[in-house]
């Protein structure tokens, strides 16, 4: 009898805990985390359309994407990029996305221009060193083996 009341108390104490979480709790916590306590605090606000001015962050954001994507592709292929990007936009907190063309020359001396999208963020310090910026993540040129055969097949 005595077990069997220490194992119905057991019991009752996890229900209440449980309920208490779900109703009390939880509630409170969905609350704060949808409100503006979780927004990210920066003089940078961003905008949702492309940026049709030009300015330092955002040619040292093209110029920089463009760099890390010859770093990353350019010793498979011989690319070369515009000098100005189709659209850029500042999504805030010094976060860009940059969309561009790179042109891909092949062994036959064709080539082929492909779309990119760079995500790229801005530490603190001097725009143009790009020690200054982190990548997020390049997007488009993945497949580019498979349109260069696509292309000589073609």
């Amino acid at each position: 009898m005595k077990y069997l009341f220490k194992f119905i108390l057991i019991l009752a104490s996890f229900a209440f805990l449980v309920i208490f979480t779900r109703d009390g709790i939880m509630p409170k916590v969905y609350d704060f985390v949808s409100s503006d306590a979780m927004l990210v605090d920066s003089d940078d606000l961003g905008d949702q359309q492309a940026i049709v001015d030009d300015s330092d962050l955002t040619r040292s954001a093209h110029s920089h994407c463009n760099t890390l994507i010859l770093e990353k592709y350019g010793s498979d292929y011989t690319l070369s990029m515009p000098q100005t990007a189709l659209n850029i936009w500042d999504i805030g907190a010094h976060d860009y996305v940059v969309n561009g063309e790179a042109n891909i020359a092949m062994d036959n001396g064709a080539s082929i221009t492909k779309k990119y999208v760079c995500r790229i963020r801005f530490g603190e310090g001097n725009a143009t060193d790009i020690d200054n910026w982190s990548l997020y993540d390049i997007s488009g040129l993945d497949d580019i083996e498979e349109t260069l055969s696509s292309n000589e097949e073609g």
